[in-house]
């Protein structure tokens, strides 16, 4: 019967440093020359989802409708006061805000 005893010439691996090695934390004195701060960058997607998550967190902690709120401009409405030339300019400021 015939056995392989190895492969004759190849030597046996050996680790990548040696076992008496240690670890040390690298200082200011022993980094690269000009080397770089490390740093963090957030992608515009992830600053727009942090803004929409703030966003429904803070619509989740005020009340959704306020039903007084909107019975008393039903019947402003109704009455024709946005009608009003000064009305009208108020809330076409109070809009803007939000368009701008």
């Amino acid at each position: 019967m015939v056995a392989i005893q190895g492969i004759g010439g190849v030597p046996e691996p050996k680790p990548d440093r040696p076992a008496n090695a240690k670890d040390t934390p690298k200082t200011e004195a022993s980094g690269a020359a000009g080397s770089s701060e490390d740093g963090i960058v957030i992608s515009s997607e992830a600053q727009a989802a942090a803004s929409v998550a703030q966003t429904i967190q803070a619509s989740s902690v005020t009340p959704d409708v306020r039903s007084e709120r909107v019975e008393a401009a039903r019947e402003a409405i109704e009455r024709g006061d946005y009608q009003k030339p000064e009305i009208v300019q108020v809330v076409a400021e109070r809009i803007s805000k939000f368009i701008e």
